[in-house]
């Protein structure tokens, strides 16, 4: 074969390449709306769900924030803040505590702890909880001496 029999088919070879066609542009249009919808349902699940958790949120960086701020005083003085209050798992720490009357109050106990939960005469060891009132939210630590 001669080149020149061979040049109608490579130009119409590189023609038919350029591009795509209009079926093809069409499913891929499609294919696109058809993906969107379950995207954009998402999308709008997953902001509903944010704001519906953020006061959760705001909650939880309150506990965080007050156990900081308990937890920044010396041992003596929690100690002495336990016995306060009476040392007792059900005991309120009032000087750490919010007044009473106001919304999402924060409540601290704290109290001597051995370890087993069972008598708090372990001069040496604090359990720290601070919980909002009413609700299920709470932090627990152990504070030591040492």
């Amino acid at each position: 074969m001669s080149d020149a029999t061979m040049a109608p088919d490579r130009r119409l070879l590189r023609h038919r390449q350029g591009g795509l066609s209009y079926v093809e542009a069409l499913i891929a249009v499609v294919i696109f709306a058809v993906c969107l919808v379950p995207a954009v349902d998402a999308l709008r699940d997953g902001l509903s769900a944010a704001d519906a958790l953020r006061p959760q949120a705001v909650n939880q960086q309150r506990l965080e924030a007050r156990l900081e701020e308990v937890l920044a005083n010396r041992f003596a003085t929690l100690d002495d803040a336990a016995m306060a209050a009476g040392n007792s798992p059900s005991a309120i720490a009032a000087a750490y505590s919010d007044a009473a009357g106001g919304t999402d109050r924060l409540l601290v106990t704290l109290y001597r702890y051995d370890g087993s939960g069972l008598t708090g005469s372990d001069s040496g060891l604090l359990w720290v909880r601070v919980a909002i009132e009413g609700s299920s939210l709470s932090l627990d630590t152990l504070r030591t001496r040492w």
